[in-house]
Formats: C-alpha cells, sequence, structure tokens
C-alpha cells in the first residue's frame, strides 16, 4: 500500500533554531493541518508537529544533532528537540488535536518554592506554575486569567515568539517572581536591540517569561532609535509572563489577539 507521502508532491521546507546555529530541510506533502498535543510538555512548548513519512525525509544543512539540547522524561523513549520551519502561518494552519492530557503516567505539576509577587490586586488571584522538569518556577498575581480577562492572552508572529509558541499576558514587574533554587538553571536569550531577554529553562528549554535587560551594553543603548527608547519605557515597567507554563490558566477559554510582529519589529529577522 502507497503511503500518504507517496500518494502526493513532496515539498521542501526549511527551519532552524532562532540563533541559526542549527538548520534543516524536511521533505513532506504541503503543509496544511498540524497535530497539536495537549500532553504536559507540547503545552508548555507550544509544539504543533509534522511528521516526515521517512528519516530520509530530514536533512541536516548546518550543525549538528548535538548542537540541540536534548530532554527526556518519564520512560524517556522521545527525545526533544528544537525543529522550527520557516515561512508557515500557523495561525492559518488547521489543527488536529491529539488528547494525551491523560496518559500514565500523569505529569506532576512542579511547586514553586519561591517568593510570592508583591502587588495586591483587587479581585485578583494567585498563580504559580514552571517549566517542565521543575528547575524553574513563577508565580504570578493577576485578574483572573480566564474568560473574563479584557487583555487575553496574545500571540505574536515574530520571529522568536512563532518559534516558541508564547501566549504572552502582560503583568507589572511587582507582580511577577520568577524563581530557580539554582539561578544557573535560568537561561537568558537576547537578540536584535537586546531590549528583553526570554527567560527559559537550561534543562527542559520551557520557555518562561519575558525579562526586562537592565544590562545593555553601551553599544546597544546608542543603537535605539527614538521609537524603541518609547517601547524600551514600556518593557521597563512590565514582565510578559507565557500563559502555558500556567497549569490552572485555559488559554483556549481566553480571548486572544494577534501581532504581526515579524514585520513590525525592525530590524527584521532574516532566515537563513
Amino acid at each position: 500500500m502507497a503511503s500518504a507521502d507517496t500518494q502526493q508532491t513532496l515539498r521542501t521546507y526549511r527551519g532552524n533554531c532562532h540563533c541559526k546555529a542549527f538548520v534543516y530541510e524536511i521533505q513532506v506533502p504541503e503543509i496544511k493541518a498540524v497535530k497539536q498535543c495537549n500532553c504536559s510538555i507540547c503545552h508548555k512548548k507550544g509544539y504543533l508537529w509534522v511528521l516526515p513519512e521517512t528519516v530520509d525525509h530530514f536533512k541536516i544543512v548546518k550543525g549538528c544533532q548535538d548542537t540541540l539540547s536534548s530532554y527526556g522524561f518519564n520512560a524517556k523513549n522521545r527525545i526533544h528537540k528544537a525543529h522550527t520551519l520557516q515561512g508557515i502561518d500557523t495561525w492559518a494552519l488547521q489543527k488536529d488535536h491529539i488528547d494525551h492530557a491523560e496518559v500514565e503516567p500523569m505529569y506532576k505539576v512542579p511547586v514553586h518554592k519561591g517568593p510570592e509577587p508583591a502587588a495586591e490586586i483587587e479581585g485578583g488571584k494567585l498563580y504559580k506554575g514552571g517549566c517542565h522538569c521543575g528547575s524553574v518556577t513563577i508565580a504570578v498575581t493577576s485578574k483572573p486569567l480566564d474568560e473574563t480577562f479584557e487583555d487575553g492572552g496574545l500571540e505574536c508572529n515574530c520571529s522568536i515568539c512563532e518559534r516558541n509558541g508564547y501566549v504572552w499576558t502582560y503583568p507589572l514587574n511587582e507582580q511577577v517572581v520568577l524563581h530557580a533554587e539554582d539561578p544557573s538553571k535560568i537561561g537568558r536569550y537576547g537578540f536584535s536591540q537586546h531590549i528583553l531577554l526570554k527567560t527559559f529553562c537550561r534543562t527542559c528549554g520551557v520557555n518562561l517569561s519575558n525579562e526586562y535587560n537592565a544590562d545593555k551594553t553601551e553599544e546597544q543603548k546608542a543603537g535605539l532609535s527614538e521609537d524603541t527608547e518609547k517601547w524600551e519605557a514600556y518593557a521597563r515597567l512590565h514582565h510578559p509572563v507565557n500563559l502555558r507554563v500556567l497549569p490552572e490558566v485555559d488559554i483556549y477559554k481566553m480571548t486572544r489577539r494577534y501581532n504581526k510582529g515579524f514585520t513590525a519589529f525592525p530590524p527584521q529577522y532574516e532566515n537563513p
């Protein structure tokens, strides 16, 4: 019996990590639909899956598998690495949902052992969450993050948000505590204007928040445009949080805003 791939014309798609250390190509039929799993790791990372028919339809162009960090859990029969395709409008894709949220053994949500946010919000609620392995946790005080939350969640299609699958909320600094018993477990990734640093767990790779970069070099400060300085004034006061890492939040019940950041924030990212 012919496979799905051989029955359809294959197209070549190129992908890469954001820093461009790893570049690859896959051959699959035109991508119109993807798999969206709700298990503990897929939800936190915002994975949208497409599956080549064979390993021969996956080719590394730059780097090697060891260029990417690996993370396994439970039976460790799957090793998670970061592969992101270029030129895909993920908002327009059909999402075929896979329900693996309650597959045994059940995932145990990490406990936040750090301090709680200083802010007091009238009618607010304290949310706690974190990465997948539990090395990095986060606490957020906010108005209820549900269908009543006026701002909803925000998705952006800029080069980094598209790759990391963020759904953002934008609390003030005093509403957020990012914590790790071992501070070296918190990774920070900056690029372009270096106004913000994307925080992530160095062990499992889950992305947590968007932290203001108070330690820019003099060269980075000198390179800020007038428009960018206005954005920096806002960024200095806020600590955006990825709603995917808060287990009590059902992001699918919240309203959603969409920001076309890929063309809004110069300089525009160039895919390798």
